[in-house]
């Protein structure tokens, strides 16, 4: 056995603590093992090595079921839209067709929403923020195009369901960020107006 194996004498000089810890935990066993085998009580180890590993098995599940929600929301609050440099709205708008044309409308929303963000910083619109959450973007451009508030703010709503909350989405949650992304392309960007002076 390999109790016997390590207890042999070549193996006495020079050990490690590491093998001493192995040798101890496997007499351990061993000897508990031996002094049970052949009467009742080896039916209750059974039953104890049963019971603790089920209590690992529940703990795990209860850790993951309770912790992941915590998980996801952190992910919420610190996520911005862009997962890769360099792209412009032009390239996150085909692929965002090409998606919805495949059925895929989670990933058509993702990138149709990334399509008006680059849109927006490539008229200058919006400020170049890489880490800018959706609903920072949905409200920045709230000023610009006031008459899409509610639509920008839903698409916003819809992006974090998708990329954060695990939330499929459909072709029509699809065809409303796209259809949003092309009136956005047709609307003159509004300006805010200046700040009124008190007099010197």
């Amino acid at each position: 056995m390999l109790a016997d194996e390590l207890s042999r004498p070549e193996y006495a000089t020079d050990e490690s603590p590491l093998r001493r810890a192995v040798r101890t935990v496997v007499e351990w066993f061993t000897d508990l093992f031996d002094g049970a085998s052949g009467g009742p009580i080896s039916y209750w180890w059974y039953a104890v090595v049963a019971v603790a590993v089920l209590g690992a098995l529940a703990l795990g599940v209860w850790a993951v079921i309770r912790l992941e929600p915590a998980r996801r929301a952190r992910r919420t609050t610190a996520g911005g839209v862009f997962d890769e440099a360099g792209l412009g709205a032009a390239e996150y708008r085909r692929r965002a067709r090409v998606a919805r044309d495949a059925g895929d409308g989670a990933t058509a929303v993702l990138d149709g929403f990334r399509a008006i963000a680059a849109e927006a910083v490539e008229r200058f619109v919006l400020d170049d923020r890489p880490g800018a959450t959706a609903r920072e973007i949905a409200r920045s451009l709230e000023s610009s195009f006031p008459v899409e508030r509610d639509t920008l703010e839903s698409a916003a709503v819809t992006f974090d369901a998708v990329r954060y909350g695990g939330r499929g989405a459909g072709l029509a949650d699809a065809d409303a960020v796209l259809a949003l992304d092309e009136r956005l392309l047709a609307l003159t960007p509004s300006v805010p107006p200046e700040p009124t002076r008190a007099p010197a």
